[in-house]
């Protein structure tokens, strides 16, 4: 391959080309991933909502069925355990966030396509020419920016979800304040 040609057989007219190449690649290699936890997210969530609810369905039937002898004892004893099953799904939505996490990650994948769609405009606008320094960086500092916010949303979310780190953060900060 020539050494002045890209992958996708353009030109390659200096490193803004180069830059514009990374950006959109990173972009995308973002995408697929973010896509993916998203779906994996949302796919939980739902997963979660309906056990617990089904569960919920079945504790009441089970408590609600009118029988004598060994099978009431079986019943009410096959409601206590769905009752414990229960909450331990409620805890595990509780630690994980899935629902707010698919949330947030939504809100991630919408940016990144966003500025997919803005690099892929800016590029079709080119007509072969070099993208300008400028724009490039300012890509690259839109998509740092996204990063930034989505890590930010996903350590909130973490932190809301566990006070034991906030708890430790106080500790440490009213040993600064002693020092």
């Amino acid at each position: 391959m020539d050494a002045d040609r890209t992958d996708e057989g353009a030109t390659d007219t200096g490193p803004t080309v180069r830059q514009l190449d990374f950006v959109e690649q990173e972009v995308r290699r973002q995408l697929v991933g973010r896509r993916r936890r998203r779906d994996r997210d949302r796919s939980t969530a739902f997963a979660l909502q309906l056990a617990t609810v089904g569960l919920s369905a079945a504790i009441t039937v089970l408590l609600g069925v009118r029988v004598d002898g060994a099978a009431r004892e079986w019943l009410a004893d096959s409601a206590l355990g769905l009752g414990a099953l229960i909450t331990v799904l409620a805890a595990w939505q509780a630690f994980f966030g899935h629902r707010t996490l698919w949330i947030q990650r939504s809100e991630t994948v919408h940016r990144l396509e966003e500025l997919e769609r803005r690099i892929a405009y800016h590029r079709a606008g080119l007509g072969g020419a070099a993208p300008e320094a400028g724009q490039v960086d300012g890509f690259l500092a839109e998509y740092e920016r996204i990063a930034r916010l989505d890590h930010d949303a996903w350590a909130r979310i973490r932190q809301a979800s566990d006070p034991q780190p906030a708890a430790a953060d106080a500790v440490l900060a009213e040993g600064a304040r002693t020092d």
